[in-house]
């Protein structure tokens, strides 16, 4: 007989009793063995299998405590009790998927416990907020998302939506835990479209050579990577593009959710796997579109604070819905200072590679422009190209944060090199050099300052 995976609906049981009971009774028709979680704030009720005393009790508080406060402070601390009650109840062995049927309270407490859960764990979140920017709920977590078209109240649209939820609910925990015994170690590789030429390069060599590779878009998906590398599941980076970091700069909603802010760049520092950062991507940052960049920015474009397209004293539009911000560089100088702050203290080998000839397709000069390369010849200039004032090959943000490194990299911590490459970012030979140090430090022949006398490495 098949197991009947492991169910749990959490919700306001005080104030969603009927939607809740129904969603139970379509998971049990469905084929799920359910049991009813109680995140109220109202009242305790006595139909909830794991009562709102229950919950409380994970971290201490009672619900009398959370009848007596802010309805703000008792979401928040009824979310924050249910995220350590169901990593109980799934460490031993009750939890195969959780599902809700809530509005925006309801969303906002349910979801700490779907963010506790580990990746792959089935997550299905039914919420009238859906059409509203939800990245606050999702976190960094594999959180299925889904319109009910209704907060509340059980009617012919209602029910086929919940129906259909709990049968992909049910569905999913049928899966269970996937077959690794024949999988192979994971690199993760972060990406823009604008470094994809050696995001491809570096993919296809290693997938050649025994690894399975993760490309990492960077839009906000990085604090996805660093749980990942912190649960052990990616055991190597090569972290091609850092861009995400600038995003955060500017508020862009492509950025890592808030409540990662500073957690970029640690992980793999602080579990100790091999790692190769780079600032690609560093010299832009990708924005909402034209009409939703606050008037400072487009003031500074107009000044020449930043660089401008061409002549149109406004930002380089990627498509309709991403503007280009162009960081300054008190802004590289802080971006700068973060690396070394997040890196000085790693625990495995970590390479820093700075490609000085540009970090991005967009951050080329126009004597290497191809349309192979990401920008057309005949263009002029990438977008964001700011040469330096002495080397005009190179990049003036690559020199700045070289000199910074230079200073602020802990000489002292063998497992940190700064590697100044003559190099762009997409030429091929970046890429080389690249998986050449990966290489190294995976059959543990990496050292620090041993790179110094290959080609197209200047210090």
């Amino acid at each position: 007989m098949e197991k009947k995976p492991k169910i749990i609906v959490a919700g306001m049981c005080d104030t969603k009793f009927t939607e809740l009971k129904f969603l139970a009774d379509e998971v049990t028709k469905a084929g799920g063995d359910v049991k009813i979680l109680n995140c109220g704030c109202g009242h305790d009720v006595d139909f909830a299998d794991i009562s709102l005393a229950e919950v409380l009790k994970a971290v201490g508080k009672t619900k009398e405590e959370i009848f007596k406060s802010p309805r703000s402070t008792a979401v928040k601390t009824v979310g924050e009790a249910g995220a350590v009650k169901i990593m109980q109840m799934y460490d031993a062995g009750e939890v195969d998927g959780i599902i809700s049927w809530a509005g925006s309270m309801g969303t906002t407490t349910v979801t700490y416990l779907m963010r506790a859960l580990p990746f792959g764990v089935p997550k299905i979140m039914m919420t009238d907020m859906a059409s509203s920017d939800v990245s606050m709920w999702l976190g960094n977590k594999d959180i299925y998302i889904m319109n009910p078209t209704a907060e509340q109240g059980i009617n012919i649209v209602t029910r086929k939506m919940v129906a259909n939820a709990a049968a992909a609910i049910v569905a999913m925990g049928k899966v269970g835990e996937i077959d690794a015994s024949t999988s192979r170690p994971l690199m993760a590789i972060t990406a823009y479209g604008t470094t994809t030429q050696n995001v491809n390069r570096c993919s296809a060599y290693w997938d050649a050579h025994g690894w399975d590779t993760i490309i990492i878009h960077q839009v906000g998906t990085g604090a996805t990577m660093e749980d990942l590398i912190r649960s052990g599941q990616i055991t190597a980076i090569i972290d091609l593009t850092t861009g995400e970091l600038t995003n955060n700069m500017y508020h862009s909603v492509y950025g890592t959710p808030e409540t990662w802010t500073g957690e970029r760049v640690t992980a793999a520092a602080d579990v100790g796997i091999p790692q190769i950062v780079t600032p690609g991507g560093c010299d832009q940052s990708a924005f909402g579109a034209l009409s939703s960049l606050p008037q400072e920015y487009l003031d500074d474009f107009k000044a020449g604070k930043r660089k401008p397209y061409k002549d149109t004293k406004l930002p380089y539009q990627h498509n309709e819905g991403v503007t280009i911000m162009v960081p300054t560089l008190d802004e590289i100088e802080d971006l700068s200072h973060y690396f070394a702050e997040k890196l000085n203290s790693t625990k495995g080998p970590t390479a820093f590679v700075i490609p000085m000839q540009g970090w991005s397709a967009y951050d080329q000069r126009e004597e290497i422009c191809t349309k192979e390369r990401g920008w057309s010849e005949g263009n002029g200039d990438g977008p964001v190209w700011e040469p330096d004032d002495k080397e005009t090959r190179w990049s003036r943000r690559a020199t700045l944060m070289r000199s910074i490194l230079e200073k602020e990299f802990d000489q002292k911590n063998e497992n940190l090199d700064l590697i100044i490459a003559d190099m762009h970012i997409v030429d091929p030979e970046f890429g080389d050099l690249l998986n050449q140090i990966m290489a190294d430090m995976l059959d543990g022949k990496w050292k620090k300052g041993m790179y110094r006398d290959q080609k197209g490495v200047v210090a």
